[in-house]
């Protein structure tokens, strides 16, 4: 992860505002670690729209309004369609001009293409890394559906497709972040890592989640970019920290209780180079209530917890990364603006 001891960056959502309003909020907020802005509110620019284009495009996937994404396995020539998408994979895949429009065009990801241009227009200023996300294989399997309505990730065929796609994308998004020269950090954006071990979700295999993970990881580390994993509610860290991810990122304001059942495993982890991304600042209503000293005592008790617990304080304390505790697309501008800011003034006057 580099020399940069305090870093602050976002998760990746925004709500619908102009691009260049967005991208100025990011860089006054996360200046050393920018994102791009993604719109999930606007239409045709969903996660599902940005990171299964290809299959969608492709006539693999439907994504109907009221319905939600589904794959068309019963189609006729949905064989033809899968060989078709395999070629595509392995030949892009081979690539290292990956080309945009093909992957992925501007209407889908507007904040995607605003953000390069803003790159290619202004530098990198003060950056220094710059970062990407995409949807992480559980939450998309299991909200993607074949059609007798079983979500996606229990059948291995479809588990594979939907892999091998999301690697797809995370070897694009990387493509065109480094060509600014500077480390590149993707996260895996998972929202529904609470199904594990759920009584609702018993046939749900964990080793099914710990390939899926290690896979896309293990692309995104090819492409020398840093693998990070988000979770937005609470995790099975045992899982995802042996997938060998360089940042885990929790939802510390809500959850940080579930990193306390994997104490045992964060000085390897720690050691190894990893870093903890700390949730910390609320993506919701109680941001109005919170303040900078009130996050820093939050900070340090979360600290104290992990220190009595056998986790070293110099390890904890070597990287520190502070993130809002979700992404902000579906909230007001005002509150996004309110998270990021206080994300910002958070991690001023950090000291330990």
């Amino acid at each position: 992860m580099g020399k940069t001891r305090v870093l602050a960056t976002g998760i990746g959502s925004l709500p619908d505002m102009e691009d260049k309003k967005a991208l100025e909020l990011i860089e006054k907020t996360f200046p050393l670690c920018p994102h791009w802005p993604q719109f999930p509110t606007r239409e045709g620019e969903s996660c599902i729209h940005q990171c299964f284009y290809k299959l969608i495009e492709t006539g693999i996937m439907t994504l109907e309004e009221g319905k939600g994404p589904r794959l068309l396995t019963q189609s006729s020539d949905f064989p033809d369609k899968m060989a078709r998408f395999y070629e595509f994979y392995l030949e892009k895949g081979e690539k290292k001009d990956l080309d945009g429009e093909m992957v992925l065009p501007r209407e889908r990801a507007q904040g995607f293409y605003s953000f390069l241009e803003h790159l290619e227009k202004n530098g990198t200023g003060k950056a220094r890394y710059l970062k990407g996300q995409l949807m992480a294989p559980l939450t998309a399997g299991m909200n993607i559906i074949d059609e007798e309505g079983s979500s996606a990730f229990y059948d291995e065929q479809w588990r594979d497709l939907l892999v091998k796609n999301l690697e797809l994308y995370a070897r694009w998004q990387i493509r065109r972040l480094s060509k600014y020269e500077l480390p590149v950090i993707i996260f895996l954006d998972e929202g529904m890592m609470q199904a594990y071990g759920n009584r609702e979700f018993l046939s749900l295999q964990g080793e099914w989640i710990k390939d899926s993970f290690k896979t896309i990881m293990e692309v995104i580390k090819g492409e020398g970019a840093v693998p990070g994993i988000h979770a937005c509610s609470t995790a099975d860290w045992e899982i995802l920290i042996s997938c060998a991810p360089g940042i885990i990122n929790l939802d510390a304001y809500n959850y940080f209780n579930s990193l306390l059942g994997v104490s045992h495993r964060l000085n390897d982890f720690l050691q190894g180079g990893g870093a903890i991304a700390w949730g910390l600042v609320p993506a919701e209503e109680a941001c109005f209530q919170e303040t900078k000293e009130s996050l820093r005592n939050r900070l340090e008790k979360y600290m104290e917890s992990l220190i009595k617990r056998g986790v070293k304080e110099d390890l904890l304390t070597r990287k520190l990364i502070i993130t809002p505790s979700c992404g902000t697309g579906l909230y007001s501008p005002e509150l996004a603006e309110r998270v990021y800011r206080l994300t910002e003034e958070t991690i001023k006057g950090l000291d330990f």
